[in-house]
């Protein structure tokens, strides 16, 4: 008997193999074999039992692989939302800190020349210890 059944699932395997069908057609006719196949078995036949195990595994592994894709996809979307929210902070304080650097070094730049402005004003009119003196003439406009 095991070898009958054997050899039925290897021609039947053969015939589909080098049938000329599209992917569906081919998909739905092993289908209907195979439902026919296991409807002609006794329902307590071990392969009977065994392909009723095996098609409880498959739809739990389906519904699992459901779930796990679900998750990720929920995964990819939060991590893709975080990582937009980091860069526009992250965006945020980097134009803060230049907008702050800017205004330190106008700062700077503007303590800077007055300074120089304060220190030209004390060399204006000082004399060298030789007599010669620096002096600013003003323009007139004649």
């Amino acid at each position: 008997m095991k070898s009958f059944t054997k050899g039925m699932l290897v021609g039947i395997g053969v015939g589909l193999l080098v049938a000329p069908m599209k992917g569906r057609e081919m998909r739905h006719v092993l289908s209907e074999r195979i439902t026919e196949w296991r409807n002609s078995l006794p329902e307590d036949s071990p392969l009977n039992r065994y392909a009723n195990r095996i098609s409880e595994q498959v739809a739990s592994a389906k519904e699992n692989w459901r779930v796990y894709a679900r998750q990720a996809v929920s995964k990819a979307k939060d991590t893709g939302a975080t990582l937009g929210d980091k860069a526009r902070h992250t965006g945020q304080e980097v134009a803060s800190k230049a907008k702050q650097t800017g205004q330190d070094l106008a700062e700077r730049a503007r303590h800077t020349g007055q300074e120089m402005a304060s220190k030209a004003k004390q060399t204006v009119g000082r004399t060298s210890s030789d007599g010669s003196g620096t002096r600013v003439i003003p323009e007139t406009n004649g």
